[in-house]
């Protein structure tokens, strides 16, 4: 086969209509950020190399030159933004971008290695009120472009690093993330020899699941003032998101994240039958020179966003005569409709449209839907 037509595996050309209700969609969701005060930023594709840049693509460099890679994710940038460009800045700080991403390899539940993210960040506040805004903005954002049946998963990595943190032993500690990870708690259980520890991760397991099991049970993980705070939190947001009657919170709090970045609070949406996740999101810490300081934000993934959507592209397309006067054409874009001239032969208008997946024709100073 022609190597000139093939392209990498996980990549692929856009060349559908799905190509332009993205770009709606993107635009209504950082149309939203923006009006709830979060300033656009925008950033570099390709970045220097760092030692977390675990699934990154890297570009080759001449010999002695720093290393480079193209973005694999976009909030580590706001990390850096935040860390030197902003640092003096007053906070908290609001920000809100899109752009696409680049991975090494995918996943089962993602196996593209290319895809647009939207999202948003507040930095410097530790406030819960920072945490609920942000769940909120993601939640409405995701039912203004018509996701509907969303399950939100609460969780907080602070649980699993109670546990982790007393396993010295890190061949244990790996076999243990695994078991964990695939839900399996009899194999995890038996790594733990400590018996409050294996209680607690025990607590973990059975704790997971919906709102009225988190309330049931919630009393029955203790053990430090950690984890005390962080169930208060989570419960303090749960209150605070407004879901319609279709949706959902449920917790799991046996949740293995990737992002190396996340240390507490973390939040994922998912919309009933559609694979992968349709936001994820959490708190973490920006260093700098001077002082450390929390954030909180979140990332849309907009080729699951696409799948999961249940509105249809709100602009309509006319076919017009090539010659059809400007303020014409200006009044149909009024109107929502996308103009496609045709300058070919219109004595048969409807058929030359439905060629080019009109939905109406403009015949006879007059809009006709065919």
């Amino acid at each position: 086969m022609n190597k000139n037509i093939l392209i990498p595996e996980g990549f692929k050309d856009h060349v559908d209509f799905n190509t332009n209700v993205e770009h709606e969609y993107k635009n209504k969701i950082i149309d939203y950020f923006i009006l709830n005060g979060f300033d656009l930023i925008k950033t570099p594709m390709v970045e220097y190399y760092e030692k977390n840049t675990d699934n990154c693509l890297f570009i080759e460099t001449k010999k002695n030159q720093p290393k480079l890679f193209i973005r694999d994710d976009i909030t580590s940038q706001i990390i850096r933004i935040a860390s030197s460009r902003f640092q003096n800045k007053i906070r908290p700080i609001k920000l809100c971008y899109y752009g696409e991403v680049v991975r090494n390899k995918g996943t089962m539940l993602r196996p593209e290695r290319q895809f647009l993210q939207v999202g948003s960040e507040i930095i410097g506040s530790n406030s819960i009120l920072a945490d609920i805004e942000i769940i909120n903005l993601a939640y409405k954002s995701l039912k203004k472009i018509g996701v509907n049946n969303i399950t939100l998963e609460l969780t907080s990595k602070k649980f699993l690093s109670e546990i982790f943190s007393k396993i010295k032993d890190n061949k244990i500690l790996k076999k243990l993330k695994t078991y964990v990870k695939q839900k399996d708690k009899r194999n995890s259980l038996s790594l733990i020899k400590n018996k409050n520890h294996k209680i607690f991760l025990e607590n973990l397991f059975d704790l997971s699941g919906n709102i009225d099991n988190f309330n049931k049970n919630i009393y029955s993980l203790g053990i430090s003032n950690i984890t005390k705070k962080e169930i208060k939190n989570l419960k303090d947001i749960s209150k605070n998101i407004n879901l319609s009657s279709e949706d959902q919170i449920i917790f799991d709090f046996t949740e293995i994240d990737n992002k190396n970045y996340h240390d507490g609070i973390k939040f994922t949406f998912f919309s009933r039958n559609v694979r992968g996740e349709v936001a994820s999101g959490g708190r973490y810490k920006i260093k700098n020179n001077i002082y450390e300081e929390s954030a909180i934000g979140f990332t849309c993934f907009m080729d699951t966003v696409l799948r999961a959507s249940s509105f249809e592209n709100s602009s309509k397309k006319i076919l017009v005569p090539f010659d059809t006067k400007d303020n014409i054409k200006k009044n149909l874009i009024k109107k929502n409709f996308i103009v496609f001239s045709f300058f070919g032969d219109i004595s048969d208008i409807t058929k030359s449209a439905k060629k080019y997946f009109c939905s109406h024709i403009y015949k006879n100073k007059r809009i006709i839907k065919i």
